[in-house]
């Protein structure tokens, strides 16, 4: 790249340097108005007398101090706001469970400083405030009373934020949406899905949660086999053969578990395997398990039905049930298949995406 060609700015980093702009700007006005206090806003201001004969002119000429003064309040909440910012982006990231408290206490903090900020602008142009947030208590008693769920939305998200429920980074279900958790506002609860997409859920919608990072996330992947098939020898090649597929995947953490005939379907004998991985890592984790057990049926010719009409399904030949299983491959068989569900007890399926 030469010398004198220019990187181009991202939309964020353009939006950063015109709030700067804004604020340097502002915070000039400020600081000359800091300066000049006694002069601009004092009983011997000049902006009390009239400059000239037009009446228009004069009270234009009259609110010069008001300006500078809305100056000097839109400078302070910027500078709160992007200080506010500066907390959540910098300071909190080690510590995520304080992070998603803090996140929703700026997020009513960027609100009220909004709210104040107006009514302020507002007295400084001459607005009677008092009279303003009168009318403003009666109209909001009003509209209240038809606000019911944006309050439930409030208070429910400071449920689930206090309570734990969720947090800021964890990966949870809800209504069948499952995503990682990017921000827990006043609102609304921000939830990312592996494809990038964002839903918005209104916080009082969430009735029934599963929070999947408080534990290793379990995944599982079942093979078929024929029913002719003999399955003790199945069972034992199996057994030799899953320290390979742990090998082949590091993202697994526990297992993976063989966990014996998960059920009977019209066409063949349905074996379930289960392993636990991070929650992070579950799509990745679970088509590597898939991909590993397709591979370990095709390298010890364990025939896979389809489903397919037949009048007599024979038997493919190389299979296993060819030859008979004597009687210490059966004791073999039994003793690893109880051995598994032993050593994967409390692995289940239920409720697995």
């Amino acid at each position: 790249m030469k010398k004198n060609e220019k990187k181009e700015l991202t939309e964020e980093q353009r939006e950063n340097r015109a709030i700067l702009a804004i604020l340097a700007i502002l915070g000039v006005i400020t600081v000359f108005a800091v300066i000049f206090d006694n002069t601009l806003f004092g009983p011997e201001s000049p902006f009390n007398d009239d400059p000239t004969d037009n009446m228009i002119i004069n009270e234009l000429y009259h609110k010069i101090p008001a300006l500078i003064m809305t100056c000097e309040i839109l400078f302070v909440t910027l500078f709160l706001f992007v200080a506010l910012d500066f907390v959540k982006n910098k300071i909190i990231k080690a510590h995520t469970h304080f992070q998603t408290a803090l996140r929703l206490i700026i997020s009513f903090t960027r609100y009220a400083l909004f709210i104040i900020a107006i009514i302020w602008i507002l007295a400084t142009w001459g607005v009677d405030t008092q009279a303003l947030l009168v009318s403003a208590g009666i109209l909001g008693l009003i509209i209240g009373l038809g606000a019911q769920s944006l309050i439930a939305d409030i208070i429910a998200g400071m449920f689930i934020v206090f309570d734990g429920e969720y947090k800021v980074g964890d990966f949870i279900v809800v209504d069948g949406w499952r995503g990682q958790v990017m921000e827990i506002g006043i609102r609304t609860t921000k939830i990312k899905d592996e494809g990038g997409n964002i839903k918005y859920i209104n916080n009082n919608t969430i009735h029934a949660v599963v929070n999947q990072s408080q534990d290793l996330s379990v995944i599982k992947c079942e093979l078929g086999i024929y029913y002719d098939e003999n399955l003790e020898s199945v069972e034992l090649r199996i057994r030799d053969y899953l320290p390979i597929i742990k090998d082949r995947i590091p993202l697994i953490v526990e297992g993976p578990y063989y966990k014996g005939v998960q059920a009977m379907e019209d066409s063949c004998v349905s074996l379930l395997f289960l392993a636990k991985c991070e929650e992070v890592n579950f799509y990745p984790a679970r088509r590597a398990l898939n991909r590993e057990i397709y591979r370990m049926a095709n390298e010890l010719k364990i025939p896979i039905p389809y489903p397919q009409v037949v009048l007599n399904q024979p038997m493919p030949e190389g299979t296993f049930a060819e030859s008979q299983t004597n009687m210490r491959e059966k004791v073999e068989a039994s003793i690893f298949v109880y051995g598994q569900a032993l050593e994967s007890e409390g692995i289940e399926a239920e409720n697995n995406n």
